[in-house]
């Protein structure tokens, strides 16, 4: 049994075809949303740095990127390391909110 694929009837799509072949409308030129001619780096000053290094942190640990970026965060904490703490938290903030928000909290001492 042979199957036969037959294009969909679009009343819409044939009226727009005679419109154009009369002169009735005028042609638009459809880019591609990627396309090289303007980088998007160039356009607005570049991408966000913190979305840089997440996604290459991703590439690095995989799915298990935001718990090793919560692991890192609390570690620098303990070590003192306030500057680097804050860049691992906004890492794990990419990933997780959630755990970025127990990493920004403070210890309770016991």
């Amino acid at each position: 049994m042979s199957i036969r694929l037959a294009p969909a009837l679009d009343p819409a799509r044939y009226a727009g075809r005679g419109a154009a072949g009369r002169g009735l409308v005028t042609r638009v030129r459809v880019l591609a949303a990627n396309d090289n001619g303007t980088a998007p780096e160039a356009a607005d000053g570049g991408f966000d740095p913190v979305l840089v290094t997440a996604l290459r942190h991703f590439a690095r640990h995989g799915l298990d990127a935001a718990r090793v970026a919560h692991a890192e965060a609390r570690r620098a904490a303990a070590d003192g390391q306030a500057q680097e703490a804050a860049e691992w938290i906004a890492i794990t903030a990419m990933f997780d909110r959630r755990l970025a928000a127990s990493a920004a909290r403070s210890p309770i001492p016991a």
